[in-house]
Formats: structure tokens, sequence, C-alpha cells
């Protein structure tokens, strides 16, 4: 018995390859920072866009719909999902530089000051309070800035 393919609304497919694919880089840079790992941010990119196809007909898009919030959203809770799997850690100058850091201080870092969301829809993405939010970016920032790394 063969089973049928899952039919979507033309304008859901069209806002998925127009506004979610063509983020794809960001959330590979988002999960690499999260996992350390190129392996790890592969895995979680491949999770994330597999739930977003399997849940598209549940997202809520309209004028206003921040996709990249949407992106970083599912890419965090694919990571919790993943999160004891252990990845081989990359060695690189950015792991080097962000290993340090707490992932959720990993995830606020990226997702306002690599993927430009505003506190505000980082926080939402992340289900924390926004103030959780700054002191997270804020402790961020400050260990990068003291760091004695050469990036």
């Amino acid at each position: 018995m063969s089973q049928r393919a899952k039919q979507h609304d033309e304008s859901l497919i069209n806002y998925y390859e127009e506004h979610l694919l063509t983020r794809a880089d960001s959330v590979y840079r988002f999960a690499f920072a999260l996992t350390l790992s190129l392996d790890g941010a592969w895995q979680c990119v491949q999770k994330t866009y597999r739930n977003v196809a399997d849940g598209l007909e549940k997202l809520n898009v309209g004028p206003g719909t921040n996709a990249a919030s949407v992106l970083v959203s599912e890419c965090w809770r694919t990571f919790g999902a993943m999160k004891d799997q252990k990845f081989a850690a990359g060695q690189s100058a950015v792991t080097k530089a962000l290993k340090p850091l707490a992932v959720e201080s990993r995830a606020a870092l990226v997702a306002v000051d690599v993927i430009g969301l505003s506190p505000v829809d980082a926080a939402k993405a992340f289900g924390w309070d926004e103030n959780e939010l700054r002191k997270q970016l804020a402790g961020a920032r400050r260990s990068l800035m003291m760091s004695t790394l050469d990036v």
C-alpha cells in the first residue's frame, strides 16, 4: 500500500522556498554556534528544515512573519532534542572563540549579532524573557571582548 504524498497549499510552498530555504546559510551558522561542530551543524540544519517542512500548515504565515525567527526557533528546539549527542568539535578560530561561552550565550550572540534578530524576536524564538536574552547577549559580548584569542 503506497502512502499518498502530503499536499501543501501553493502559497506555503512558495513561502518555504522564497523565505525559509534562502536562509539556510544563517541557520547553518546558528547551528554551528550551538554544536561547535560541522557535522553537528549539518545534522541540526537537516532536522530543522525537515521539522519546518512537516509542520508547514501550522506556520502562521502572513505579512510581518519573521522567517529568520521561525527558523531560529525551530533550530533551537531541534538542538534541544539533539543535546545528548556528541559531536567532534572543530578547531577553527571561531570554535575556539565560542567554546568558552555557555550554549545559551552563543545562541543569543549569533541570533542577534549574526542573523540580525532583534533582542525581542530572539527572546521569543528561544522562549525566554527578554531580560534573560539581554543578559546572555551582554555576557557573550563581554567575554569575546576580553578574550585573548586571535580571530
